[in-house]
């Protein structure tokens, strides 16, 4: 039976960490190892890291970020040699029944597997993350085949990340990155990746605050994204920002109209328009009366985007999301 070693990089989630670790030392899997990477926590997230039996290292570097934390929790395991296989999952996460046991299953039971996927939701216990979250059951939106990336919480065989060459230092797209790599190898070398539907990892911003704080770091670290991937995935990606630009589309019409009295200026709004319709259509079609709030938490989370990005010309090149 394989080993599994499972990287947590923490700050400051003494709320959360001691549950998480909790589920992982319930599930039935037997030969795992939890290691949690911290990166200078002001509260009691080591305390009940070392109290719950996770083996807790310091994340080295001035510059600390999420993805060099995986990579040292990494490295610590594989210089102890008793790792075959690695998860790396957020500090703030709630696991499925079983999470680590269903999806070892498929690496136990074939060599070639290289990497397995897992499911990413939303606890939707408050308005704002079934706003954040309209469709309830988002395996919905999920193909089996597909390549969509990634939520932090997916499983890598030792040699694939060896191979891929681990977690590149960046904050926007980081998991997505480092899975793009793992894609390559395998379209090099062979191996399977599957997705198991029975591992879900569940995640929810306790303020809105917390969401918007999110948003400002993915613009603060997009530009050295985009100086890795180049400006033709950087561009692509930048679509994150349509939400804002369609209501953009309607002031810029209405403001237009008012000042000149021409409905000529009212097509400019037509982007907005047909947002509208899918949004109504999406409501329906998922029964879900949250779509539209939805569309309105990331116009705003759109607005902190911008803001990072700004934050980032002017000299804040930092990849932590911490306020340090």
């Amino acid at each position: 039976m394989l080993n599994c070693v499972v990287v947590i990089p923490t700050l400051n989630e003494e709320s959360k960490i001691g549950e998480l670790i909790q589920s992982l030392n319930d599930d039935e899997y037997p030969n795992k190892e939890i290691i949690v990477v911290d990166g200078g926590s002001k509260d009691k997230t080591v305390e009940i890291s070392e109290k719950n039996g996770a083996i807790v290292i310091l994340e080295k570097g001035e510059n600390k970020s999420l993805p060099m934390a995986r990579n040292q929790g990494a490295e610590y395991a594989i210089k102890g040699g008793n790792v075959d296989v690695l998860c790396f999952i957020d500090g703030d996460l709630v696991l499925s029944h079983n999470f680590v046991s269903n999806a070892m299953a498929h690496f136990n039971e074939d060599s070639e597997m290289v990497a397995v996927r897992t499911v990413a939701n939303s606890i939707r216990d408050s308005v704002l993350m079934k706003a954040y979250s309209p469709v309830e059951d988002i395996t919905k939106l999920i193909k089996k085949n597909n390549n969509a990336p990634p939520p932090p919480a997916h499983f890598y065989r030792k040699d694939i990340f060896e191979l891929a060459g681990g977690f590149e230092a960046l904050g926007f797209r980081e998991d997505w990155t480092f899975y793009n790599k793992v894609r390559k190898v395998v379209e090099e070398k062979g191996g399977k990746i599957i997705l198991e539907e029975k591992c879900t990892r569940y995640g929810k911003f306790d303020s809105i605050k917390e969401f918007y704080k999110q948003q400002e770091w993915y613009g603060r670290t997009f530009f050295p994204y985009v100086e890795y991937a180049g400006w033709k995935s950087g561009l692509k990606d930048l679509f994150v920002l349509m939400p804002i630009g369609y209501i953009a589309s309607i002031i810029v019409s209405l403001g237009a109209f008012s000042i000149t009295g021409k409905s000529i200026f009212l097509i400019v709004g037509v982007p907005f328009g047909i947002k509208m319709i899918k949004i109504i259509y999406r409501s329906v079609k998922y029964q879900s009366a949250y779509v539209f709030p939805h569309f309105l938490l990331n116009s705003i989370g759109n607005y902190f985007f911008i803001k990072g990005m700004i934050k980032y010309i002017i000299g804040d090149n930092r990849l932590s999301r911490g306020d340090e």
